[in-house]
């Protein structure tokens, strides 16, 4: 019986995180880390400056390797995955610091996304060029889509690099649209946008998550954003889980307090 409970329970969590441990040198930047992502939630996850919640994300994506533990998504093993693989596995990301391809356009900042393309092989451009021209009218039709969702259509022949602050982090969750995600891990999303944007951005991911079922983990510095926007959230210091709980329950946690504030 306790089996299929079990089994049952899994089914509801999309991302499994257990016993993660990343040394650097003789600091443990993440310390026997496990906690577990619903499929469907906006999970926040907060902690002091320091606590390793960068670090987790570089794990959970492939762009560091783990020391020990267990990473799943769906189940399956991925703690020994490279970038590009866990990407196809539908694990994406953005940045605090967004990393836009200036000297392009809004519009085709999205449509470099999609992978494996037909019109990357040379043979098919030859003799299959209606195969090419099909799926690449697809990708501008998914692109200008998701650009209207966002709200930034009028901005889709604009440089990159000219937009605001927020409006690019706008077209980083744009560009994780693009690949068909099952999870999106935010990197502080609100870091240096202005209110208005900020309202903008948190409407959209609430947005994403009901309407295209998608799964988000958030860092974010901005109490009231993650207070307001996740459930549950989860707390980290010194690379572990600290506390896990909704937004009252966590408001009203001594330990996370001292982990702030200091004892």
């Amino acid at each position: 019986m306790s089996l299929l409970k079990n089994k049952s329970r899994n089914k509801t969590n999309l991302l499994e995180i257990n016993g993660v441990t990343k040394s650097f040198g003789g600091l443990k930047a993440v310390n026997n880390c496990s906690f577990n992502v619903k499929k469907g939630s906006i999970t926040g996850l907060i902690g002091p400056n320091g606590a390793g919640k960068t670090t987790l994300f570089n794990l959970i994506t492939g762009q560091l390797l783990a020391d020990e533990g267990s990473i799943k998504i769906d189940s399956e093993e991925i703690i020994e995955l490279p970038s590009y693989k866990t990407f196809h596995k539908g694990i994406v990301r953005t940045f605090q610091i967004p990393r836009e391809l200036k000297r392009m356009t809004v519009l085709e900042n999205l449509m470099v996304i999609k992978s494996n393309q037909s019109g990357e092989n040379l043979f098919t451009t030859w003799f299959n060029p209606w195969k090419v021209r099909r799926e690449e009218i697809d990708n501008l039709n998914k692109a200008e889509e998701i650009l209207e969702f966002l709200k930034l259509s009028h901005l889709g022949d604009e440089y990159a690099g000219n937009l605001s602050t927020g409006q690019k982090k706008l077209l980083e969750i744009g560009r994780t649209l693009m690949s068909d995600p099952k999870i999106i891990l935010l990197d502080e999303p609100a870091a240096g946008v202005n209110p208005t944007l900020m309202n903008t951005i948190v409407d959209r991911i609430i947005a994403i998550s009901k309407e295209r079922k998608i799964t988000f983990l958030v860092i974010e510095h901005n109490m009231e954003l993650i207070m307001n926007l996740c459930n549950p959230i989860i707390v980290m210091s010194y690379g572990s889980k600290l506390a896990e709980g909704n937004a009252n329950s966590i408001r009203n946690n001594t330990a996370v307090i001292d982990a702030y504030l200091g004892s």
